[in-house]
């Protein structure tokens, strides 16, 4: 009897040890293998990402512009394909008095971030430059200089016209107009102007005189005129009052909104 436990002791504990011996075998020999990789098909396809990713260009193509300018002068937009083709900015500059509104607000900055969106901050840029004065002070300050020192290659006028109002007689204004014309265009020969009139104003007598008389100056030299009287309320009425700051010599929130939807509409066809 003693014998046979002895001989089941031994058997025992050989399976024991050759039990071991396998896992430790095992173990061994996993650690010296290559470190499992991934395959290239499980790995993130960075090429394709980057491609499949939106695109951050701002610039718009030949087609965009197209559908985009309906309303341009052709001479605006040939500029403007020329500047798409040396990728250069077209500059838009949106010129006149206070009425434009200030850095933060008003219809020229509403109006800008539109056109700048529509077209792209990299093929278009738009200036703004106001004046507080008649249109003797502009030509008397040499401010045309500082409108062609821009380099605009559209330019969006409003000549200053209320300002001139009981100041400046209506054709000395229009002499005034020339005159800057003629400044912007010899240091920018295919600079394109586009006339508008300021804002109306409640129950004028004289003022609507001199806008009519701008719009036939503009006929007259084959200028643009954007028209945007026509979205405003009768002036006569009260109604345009809801759209003049307390004092009615400048547009309130509500009159830059319809200002710059006008002028919108017409740089942004849909």
């Amino acid at each position: 009897m003693k014998h046979l436990l002895i001989i089941i002791l031994a058997i025992g504990c050989g399976v024991v040890l050759f039990l071991g011996n396998a896992h430790w075998n095992e173990r061994t020999g996993l650690s010296k293998q290559e470190p499992v990789q991934e395959s290239k098909d499980s790995e993130p396809d960075t090429k394709t990402s980057e491609a499949e990713a939106p695109s951050s260009t701002t610039k718009i193509t030949l087609e965009e512009f197209e559908i985009l300018s309906k309303n341009w002068p052709d001479a605006a937009k040939k500029q403007f394909e020329l500047s798409l083709q040396k990728e250069e900015p077209f500059k838009i500059v949106l010129a006149g008095s206070e009425a434009l509104g200030n850095e933060t607000s008003g219809w020229a900055q509403l109006t800008k971030a539109e056109l700048e969106k529509a077209y792209g901050a990299d093929s278009l840029e738009v200036g703004i430059q106001t004046f507080n004065g008649t249109s003797m002070d502009f030509s008397a300050e040499n401010k045309a200089k500082d409108l062609a020192a821009l380099k605009p290659d559209l330019i969006l006028l409003e000549p200053l016209t209320l300002n001139d109002n009981g100041e400046v007689r209506i054709e000395d204004s229009h002499t005034h107009l020339s005159n800057w014309i003629e400044t912007v265009k010899t240091e920018n020969p295919e600079a394109v102007f586009i006339i508008q009139p300021p804002h109306p104003i409640y129950q004028a007598s004289y003022y609507p005189v001199q806008v009519e008389e701008l719009k036939k100056y503009a006929e007259t030299n084959d200028i643009p005129y954007l028209d945007h009287w026509a979205a405003w309320p009768d002036p006569q009425g009260e109604e345009i009052l809801n759209y003049l700051s307390e004092e009615g010599d400048v547009p309130n929130e509500q009159g830059h909104l319809l200002w710059s939807q006008f002028v919108n509409e017409y740089f942004i066809s849909k």
